[in-house]
């Protein structure tokens, strides 16, 4: 199964792939609220020589209103001209981990934060 994950609710942005044949690929990139130029010019390098995928994963947050809400309609736009099966994960979920339970706080802007603890993936 070809796998596309998009995740942009952090200042730092992920593209990633994985076929089950080679490597995973991903590429990370300055994510600032102001210029998705790099996330888009990511996107169309690896899709160009990955081809489509059969399942789209895409970070729904918490994070970036502006950053998830992007990943987000790229995500549907992908899925509607390919029909791949789509996927949202909660960010916090998905962190690169061994850990079977984590703790996550996150700047939740207007003088306050977020807590998480996450377990199993959950």
């Amino acid at each position: 199964m070809k796998i596309l994950a998009l995740e942009l609710s952090s200042g730092q942005g992920s593209i990633a792939w994985r076929d089950g044949e080679g490597e995973p690929r991903e590429t990370q990139f300055p994510n600032d609220r102001k210029h998705s130029g790099l996330f888009f010019s990511s996107l169309r390098e690896l899709l160009a020589a990955s081809g489509n995928a059969d399942c789209i994963v895409v970070g729904i947050g918490p994070g970036s209103y502006a950053g998830t809400r992007i990943a987000i309609a790229a995500a549907i736009g992908l899925q509607a001209a390919t029909g791949a099966e789509l996927v949202g994960l909660p960010s916090l979920c998905a962190m690169p981990t061994a850990a079977e339970e984590y703790c996550v706080i996150g700047d939740a802007r207007r003088q306050s934060f977020f807590f998480a603890r996450v377990h199993n993936r959950r």
